[in-house]
């Protein structure tokens, strides 16, 4: 399975301030190879996903939530936004309406 992985600024940003290494985002992105739809559906996002990455030696439970959008018609994974599971059990209502309209654009490219 192909894929091509495209980061939003947003999200490079916070995975530099979390301290997350390269070697955590290849991890990553050869799960995501294998599996696109491994991660929980948010619902009310347009598709959007998360999965739980280790962060260090925190484990799954202490560790981050990537959340991601597979679009399979083109082929690309996007990577919209992360944040540590200290920071926060899920994305707010707000968050929801705006990745949606994210997602929107991004399939409509």
């Amino acid at each position: 399975m192909n894929r091509t992985f495209v980061e939003v600024p947003m999200f490079t940003k916070k995975w530099k301030e979390l301290g997350l290494t390269d070697g955590i985002l290849r991890d990553l992105q050869n799960m995501l190879l294998n599996d696109p739809k491994s991660g929980d559906v948010t619902q009310g996002t347009g598709g959007l996903r998360k999965i739980r990455i280790p962060m260090g030696n925190r484990g799954e439970s202490g560790g981050s939530r990537v959340i991601y959008v597979d679009i399979e018609l083109k082929g690309v994974i996007y990577f919209i936004n992360v944040y540590a599971k200290s920071e926060k059990d899920d994305l707010t209502e707000d968050e929801k309406k705006a990745f949606k309209a994210v997602v929107k654009i991004l399939k409509e490219e």
